[in-house]
């Protein structure tokens, strides 16, 4: 086991190499192109979290997934606010797609965290929309899909995930297994370039595993990459999960589990 002081070994070579443009490719291109890169990035100690990042560098390409192992009691990582551009560094940067979120307006950023899904690791609704509303939102704003696709799309989701359809009601009458397997249809809604999973198994274990595996591998396959998070054992020895890196967070480092495939 390595500390990553620098990179995940590899992964800049992979990334370095990839001279296609960052966009997401469909399910029979070819999926080589970066999504998602971290050079040297360190956060402040912060509250709303549970411990900062420090000198962390990797790159994600279309189809990759990366697996992080979180240490006992620190469940609350900077790592997706970082991804998404929500949360600035105080050193190093951050890229989606090709693109330093600081170098964009706050309209190209809310357009590029459009093509991102994620399972909050708090709940992440808004309150005083209707559950149906809060999962078709970003789609609805930010492409030119109809209603009509969006809903039918939500709808297969739910169905995948063990619901009898899109959810409706306020949030705050839904029950919480509902609401879990919500958060579900919303990140994989419109086939993101990047979906972030932050422990996206809890309270839900053992059912929701096959579906959610066979959501993540057909996602892969569309190019999609993914960060998934995880405090569970099982997760971790899963292979079906199949990672392409797996790491484990020590303080505020990552160590290299296994190199990529």
């Amino acid at each position: 086991m390595r500390i990553l002081s620098c990179a995940i070994s590899g992964i800049e070579k992979a990334v370095s190499h990839s001279t296609t443009d960052p966009v997401l490719a469909g399910k029979n291109s070819d999926l080589s192109q970066t999504v998602l890169t971290f050079k040297g990035v360190s956060t402040e100690p912060s509250p709303f979290f549970d411990t900062p990042l420090w000198d962390v560098s990797f790159g994600l390409l279309q189809g990759q997934l990366l697996l992080v192992r979180l240490e006992r009691g620190r469940f609350r990582l900077p790592l997706a606010d970082l991804a998404a551009g929500i949360l600035e560094p105080i050193n190093g940067s951050v890229e989606f797609l090709g693109r330093n979120w600081r170098k964009m307006t706050a309209d190209d950023a809310a357009t590029q965290r459009a093509k991102m899904g994620r399972v909050f690791e708090g709940q992440g609704w808004i309150s005083f929309l209707d559950v149906s509303q809060n999962i078709t939102l970003a789609q609805r704003h930010h492409t030119t899909r109809s209603d009509a696709q969006i809903e039918a799309e939500a709808t297969e989701l739910a169905r995948l995930f063990d619901l009898p359809g899109l959810p409706h009601g306020l949030v705050a009458g839904a029950r919480r297994e509902d609401l879990n397997r919500a958060a579900f249809i919303r990140a994989f809604l419109g086939h993101p370039a990047l979906i972030i999973l932050e422990r996206p198994t809890r309270d839900l274990m053992p059912g929701i595993l096959p579906p959610l595996v066979n959501a993540v591998r057909a996602a892969r396959d569309q190019g999609s990459a993914i960060i998934w998070t995880t405090s569970d054992d099982l997760i971790w020895r899963d292979r079906g999960i199949d990672a392409t890196f797996k790491c484990t967070m020590f303080g505020a480092r990552m160590n290299v589990d296994a190199e990529e495939k």
